[in-house]
């Protein structure tokens, strides 16, 4: 006689397996991605995230998390291989920098956000960094060496600057770095057309800027700038009494000029400006002439 029996499988059973099996898929998903991780630490994307200012264990962390919709933090312990005791730290550092969020919870989850405006964000700093680490360099190139001890037979800080384009970012750099005063002779209009942004920048500066203009010109010129006009066609700037800077060459291709810091040269240019035998006066006479001088006292 053959018994036949019905197996009775209870539902929580089942419910039981089922969600150990499911918890034992997830494991295995994590697993997968831990080793995966862990063996990162040659991969150049973290090297890159690393030259942008994250350390190995951010690097690995974000890493984790940006391929996740979100983790919790004893998640990533797993995934990534970094103790417990130091992950959160991580997470915050890397919240600061902009590249995740949180979403309060118990646990907490945290999220990746999309990666383009914290990357953007960082790019701006950095630039900004550059920029005022540019600015600081082109001050000392300034200051510094009139400030390095010579003996009276050492030869004064001189160099020779060739090429248009050359001198015009020279005359730029040093326009940037003025803080006190700045005297700029100008023998042309083209000149004065390529030197249009430095100028406004000297004129938006709490400076003493003193703007010289060849006559014939001088009329062309921004009424709202305030000029003298030059007799001579001159092209020089000084920047704060310590760089003189001296084109020749300008009506060719050919240009050139003299960066110096001797003093005696910057004292002699910048009486230039204010000497009367340079001055153009409104009656198209050079104050300096001894043959007009004679005439008007006749």
């Amino acid at each position: 006689m053959i018994l036949s029996q019905r197996l009775y499988i209870s539902p929580f059973f089942l419910l039981l397996v089922g969600g150990r099996t499911k918890a034992v898929i997830e494991m295995a998903k994590v697993q997968k991605k831990s080793t995966s991780i862990q063996n990162q630490s040659t991969n150049p994307l973290i090297d890159d995230l690393m030259d942008i200012g994250f350390t190995q264990n951010e690097a690995k962390t974000y890493f984790a998390l940006i391929s996740l919709e979100s983790s919790s933090a004893s998640n990533l312990v797993r995934i990534t291989g970094i103790r417990d005791s130091k992950i959160y730290q991580i997470l915050d550092r890397i919240e600061k920098k902009g590249f995740i969020t949180v979403q309060n919870g118990t646990p907490k989850k945290y999220m990746a956000v999309h990666p383009t405006a914290p990357l953007e964000n960082m790019r701006l700093i950095y630039e900004k960094e550059y920029q005022n680490k540019k600015r600081l360099i082109n001050r000392l190139a300034t200051i510094l060496p009139p400030m390095y001890h010579e003996n009276e037979d050492t030869p004064k800080l001189a160099y020779i600057i060739k090429g248009k384009k050359n001198i015009l970012n020279h005359i730029k750099r040093l326009t940037e770095e003025a803080e006190i005063s700045a005297v700029l002779m100008m023998p042309n209009e083209e000149i004065i057309q390529l030197l249009e942004k430095p100028i406004k920048r000297l004129q938006d500066m709490d400076i003493d800027l003193k703007l010289g203009i060849y006559y014939k010109v001088a009329s062309s010129v921004n009424p709202l700038l305030k000029i003298q006009s030059i007799a001579c066609e001159c092209f020089f700037l000084i920047i704060d009494n310590r760089v003189l800077l001296t084109v020749s060459g300008w009506k060719t291709d050919k240009w050139h000029a003299i960066w110096t810091t001797e003093t005696s040269l910057i004292e002699v240019s910048s009486g230039y400006f204010a000497s009367p035998c340079c001055a153009y006066e409104s009656d198209s006479t050079l104050s300096c002439n001894p043959q007009k001088k004679t005439n008007k006292k006749t």
